[in-house]
């Protein structure tokens, strides 16, 4: 079976590695392993790459199936099965701004940020409505002043002198089990036994 991780240039969760350990999935040469990267042990060849790549190859059947974080589902709402919670690499996506702010004189508030879609989405539900700015380093905009706030996970906000306040939470994002069309068609039966293995060692219902 081939299974995608979401690994974004840094080492995975240890708390994945845990839940993949405790299912019985060789997890142990993913701990040293860099991504991108193919990683055949035994029964499992394990793909590392950036979240959008792994939808994208659960998408097309290239993998059986894929793990990544709900904040990736919440933004892109890909044409993909989402079969477990796996219950870790828990984060918060927030709205946070500097210390200092006051409120934005714009109409719109400028607000930097990786997930353009989930932002629009949640403060139109409040009935507001702001100018999402896409970058990959959101924090830069709100230190150069040119964004009022940004929409990232809590863990990457800036810290220091550049640090930002937390304003509001946006969602709970944990690491989920997911799968193609072709691969829930042809790959039934194992992404069940799959299913129920990350259950055993801990995975949510």
């Amino acid at each position: 079976m081939r299974l995608a991780l979401a690994c974004e240039g840094a080492a995975l969760p240890a708390d994945l590695l845990e839940l993949l350990a405790a299912a019985g999935l060789p997890e142990a040469p993913l701990r040293a392993a860099v991504s991108p990267a193919l990683v055949l042990v035994g029964e499992v060849e394990w793909l590392l790459a950036p979240g959008a790549d792994v939808l994208a190859v659960c998408l097309c059947g290239a993998a059986d199936a894929g793990i990544v974080g709900k904040d990736l589902l919440l933004e892109h709402e890909p044409d993909i099965y989402e079969l477990l919670d796996l219950g870790v690499a828990r984060q918060r996506l927030v709205y946070a701004t500097s210390a200092s702010a006051a409120r934005s004189a714009r109409q719109r508030p400028r607000l930097a940020t990786r997930y353009p879609r989930v932002t629009r989405r949640h403060f139109a539900a409040s009935g507001r409505q702001v100018e999402p700015l896409t970058l990959s380093a959101p924090g830069l905009l709100v230190a150069l002043g040119f964004a009022d706030g940004v929409i990232e996970l809590e863990h990457l906000l800036p810290q220091g002198e550049d640090a930002l306040v937390v304003r509001e939470q946006v969602a709970v994002c944990s690491a989920r089990l997911v799968a193609g069309r072709q691969a829930r068609a042809l790959q039934g039966a194992g992404l069940a036994k799959l299913i129920d293995r990350l259950r055993e060692g801990g995975g949510d219902t």
